[in-house]
Formats: C-alpha cells, sequence, structure tokens
C-alpha cells in the first residue's frame, strides 16, 4: 500500500475511505469519511515507530481517529471542540481557525 512513507497517510483503508485529506502539520491529517458528519483524523504515532511492520495492524505508523464526540464549530477553517487525544502515544492538542496547536 505504501503507507509506511509518513508523507502520504492513508485515505483508501477499508472503511475509512478518506476525501478532502489536509495536512495540519508534518505528523497530522484529517479527511472527510462519506457517513461522517465531523473529520477523521490520521497522525504518525512516534510510539510505533520501533515496531516491526508484521507486529502492527496497519502499514507504516499511522493512526486514525475518529472526532464523532467532538463539536464542529467550523468545517471551513476546521475548528473542533475539544481538544484530540491519542492515547498510544499522548500526542494531545486543539484543531482551531484550520491549525494544529499543541495542548
Amino acid at each position: 500500500m505504501g503507507y509506511a512513507d509518513r508523507s502520504r497517510p492513508p485515505s483508501e483503508w477499508p472503511g475509512l475511505e478518506t476525501s478532502g485529506l489536509t495536512t495540519l502539520t508534518d505528523d497530522i491529517y484529517y479527511g472527510w469519511l462519506e457517513h461522517e458528519a465531523n473529520p477523521i483524523f490520521w497522525h504518525w504515532c512516534v510510539a510505533l515507530e520501533g515496531v516491526p511492520e508484521d507486529r502492527k495492524v496497519h502499514e507504516g505508523c499511522w493512526v486514525a481517529a475518529g472526532a464523532s464526540a467532538h463539536r464542529l464549530v467550523s468545517r471551513e477553517p476546521l475548528h473542533l471542540e475539544p481538544s484530540l487525544l491519542w492515547r498510544c502515544c499522548g500526542l494531545h492538542g486543539f484543531v482551531r481557525n484550520g491549525v494544529w496547536a499543541p495542548a
């Protein structure tokens, strides 16, 4: 699939086909699922960098996170409340005015 490349986040994983993939940072992207009002986020998880490929759920270190429990304040520019937290590595921050702000 080629998703081991940090510059190519997944957008076609079965059930998570994403349109409008947008870069927030080099490690965080978001896009839109057909059946969800809020975006789905992808981040490059540094906690997975040393894990062999055959021990990972997906190729590379990309981890998806839905935001269905968040309040979509604005779609353009993107603004969600409250903050996002990936428990796998502790990445935590806000998306406001289309920009990622670490918490």
